[in-house]
């Protein structure tokens, strides 16, 4: 399963929440993290008084066993050559360590007769940057599972309207299987829903009168 801490957050408002910031995604055991993250919303938080956004900017391991995707994450673009070349050597290590530690894993379990798991390790990809992240991930879906959106606004201001109609898109938004972002403005509230196109595709028709 996927790995996360619970970090704490003090919003300039005053509010002060916590949020799940992940380390370690695994979209076999948790698929709708697939689309958080190709949306650019994983450790990303938001303040449950004001809407106000923090973004931490952590690397992370997205895992996609079924399609044998291993990718190791940095947020930054613009690390010197020296610092990836760092980074490199010490996933390497580690890749190997724990290529060896399944090897004698696997010998033990030979030797005391158990089942032994035929699982390889995918090879570990690295990727620098939200875009390239994405690339590579579409690269392993098909058209109808990629990220799709559809966005459900009021031009409401009142707070109570505007709570109402996000209670109603969430609550849609879950029997959907859906992710919900939300752009709360003064003269607009916004609320995104995402997850794969056959989802939202899906969803639109639900929408649609006499659909």
């Amino acid at each position: 399963m996927s790995r996360y801490t619970t970090q704490s957050f003090t919003c300039p408002c005053g509010e002060v929440f916590t949020a799940p910031i992940y380390e370690y995604v695994n979209v076999e055991k948790d698929p709708q993290l697939r689309y958080t993250v190709l949306a650019g919303l994983l450790n990303v938080s938001t303040c449950p008084q004001c809407g106000r956004r923090a973004a931490l900017a952590r690397p992370f391991i997205y895992s996609d066993p079924e399609r044998q995707l291993l990718i190791y994450y940095h947020p930054r673009t613009d690390l010197p050559e020296d610092a990836r070349l760092l980074i490199l050597e010490k996933l390497r290590e580690t890749y190997e360590h724990v290529e060896m530690q399944r090897e004698m894993q696997t010998e033990e379990q030979k030797q005391q007769k158990q089942e032994v798991a035929t699982d390889e390790l995918p090879p570990l990809q690295v990727v620098f940057g939200h875009e390239q992240l994405v690339l590579v991930i579409n690269s392993m879906l098909s058209p109808e599972e990629r990220l799709g959106k559809i966005a459900l606004s009021t031009q409401s201001r009142n707070e109570a309207e505007r709570g109402q109609f996000h209670t109603i898109a969430r609550k849609l938004a879950t029997e959907m299987g859906c992710g919900v972002e939300i752009e709360d403005m003064p003269d607009e509230y916004i609320v995104w829903l995402y997850g794969s196109r056959r989802k939202i595709g899906a969803l639109m028709r639900e929408l649609t009168p006499g659909g």
